[in-house]
């Protein structure tokens, strides 16, 4: 996996607007952990027993020792290039799961790749998965010319013309974030990866597999929603394993679905990730 991990703050909050008064109480509302796109992919693929590999930047400040030890803790093995500070972000969440994202990124966009580490770690890489934040461009080559498939999520993208997604839709396995058929379509038309993955929050989500026709696989229900924060990543993360770990698509994100659910259950990015077993549990499967 190949991202950006921050030290992440979350807030429960009764709404988005600040309250009267120069202080407010919330008991129990504020939890701090390690988020951030790649962290979350990461840490989803180990709970759900995969060997997992991070490779990201890290700060020498104490947020950046966080981050280490929350990947230690994770059973994640990690290359953490040393950077002056390490990203946060502060997820304001209220009553049903809206939230508001507040990021600091510590100017990770304009590092170089690591490329060396990453072409040595391709030795054995049955997968690699790579957020789409700008140091990671240059990575997706590298994986193709070795032959190793390459996962990627574009977010909320505007759409598939915008320049800054267009070297990650070189990637076999293309996630999007709140896209509507029509939207799919385009991407399939236009750039046309092996497959195509549409998370529609409480709608399910939308797979669209090269020379078949799209499949829509409803949202599965599994426990009340606290916090949307990270969903996108555990669907991208239990999808990638299962179907790497050899099911079809269409099962794949149906138990993607599930895990998604219920960790959108718990607050923090990487909060609330099953295990394999505990997935198998929840969907009835072996």
């Amino acid at each position: 996996m190949c991202g950006n991990a921050n030290v992440e703050l979350s807030l429960a909050a009764p709404g988005f607007s600040l309250p009267p008064g120069e202080s407010t109480e919330h008991p129990h509302g504020l939890s701090l952990g390690v988020s951030g796109v790649g962290f979350n992919v990461a840490h989803a693929l180990a709970r759900l027993g995969a060997e997992t590999y991070f490779l990201g930047f890290a700060g020498t400040d104490p947020a950046g020792e966080v981050v280490r030890r929350g990947l230690e803790k994770a059973g994640v093995g990690a290359h953490l290039v040393p950077v002056p500070a390490t990203p946060l972000s502060l997820v304001v969440t209220t009553p049903g799961g809206r939230r508001h994202i507040h990021r600091d990124l510590k100017g990770l966009g304009e590092h170089p790749a690591p490329t060396e580490v990453f072409q040595t770690t391709l030795a054995g890489a049955q997968v690699v998965v790579l957020g789409n934040v700008a140091w990671t461009r240059e990575l997706l080559p590298l994986a193709r010319a070795a032959g190793v498939p390459v996962v990627t999520d574009l977010q909320g993208t505007p759409g598939p013309g915008h320049p800054y997604d267009v070297p990650y839709l070189a990637a076999d396995i293309v996630f999007l974030s709140g896209e509507n058929g029509e939207a799919v379509q385009a991407y399939r038309a236009e750039h046309d990866p092996r497959v195509i993955v549409a998370g529609l929050g409480g709608e399910g989500a939308l797979l669209s597999e090269r020379g078949r026709a799209p499949w829509h696989q409803p949202a599965v229900r599994t426990r009340p929603v606290m916090s949307t924060n990270g969903a996108g990543d555990a669907l991208l993360a239990a999808f990638t394993r299962a179907y790497f770990g050899g099911l079809g698509t269409r099962e794949a994100l149906r138990l993607a679905c599930a895990f998604a659910s219920w960790k959108c259950g718990e607050a923090g990015g990487a909060a609330g990730h099953l295990t394999r077993a505990e997935l198998s549990a929840l969907t009835e499967t072996p």
